[in-house]
């Protein structure tokens, strides 16, 4: 499950939490591919609450595949817990190469500041 945070031309911010399904991935994949595609420096912001994986297991396989393109995020904020982090982080960096930090949920501002920095939003 998600819910979108924010969302301008190469800027994406969600909330994930529990799992990311393949109806979720159905619905996230043009959002994702529009802020690839639609800036230079595109950035993704992603904040789990509470975030199990996906699901089916190999989904992120075909992200990862869908996502082959010559845009890339400039940077990623993951926002999550200790136990959440190493989930995701492995992904992330499998599928983009992107400058990625790693945030606390306490740390949320700090994230949402690097995301941000230099853009109107």
């Amino acid at each position: 499950m998600y819910a979108i945070l924010f969302n301008e031309p190469g800027r994406l911010a969600l909330r994930v939490a529990d799992y990311i399904t393949t109806n979720d991935y159905n619905d996230l994949r043009p959002l994702l591919d529009t802020a690839l595609h639609s800036s230079d420096t595109a950035r993704l912001y992603w904040e789990m609450d509470y975030f199990r994986g996906w699901k089916p297991d190999g989904l992120w396989k075909d992200l990862q595949f869908d996502l082959t393109v010559t845009a890339d995020f400039a940077r990623i904020a993951l926002v999550g817990t200790t136990d959440t982090l190493p989930l995701i982080r492995p992904v992330m960096e499998a599928i983009f190469r992107a400058e990625l930090r790693l945030f606390t949920l306490e740390q949320k501002t700090a994230a949402w500041e690097w995301f941000v920095e230099g853009s109107s939003a």
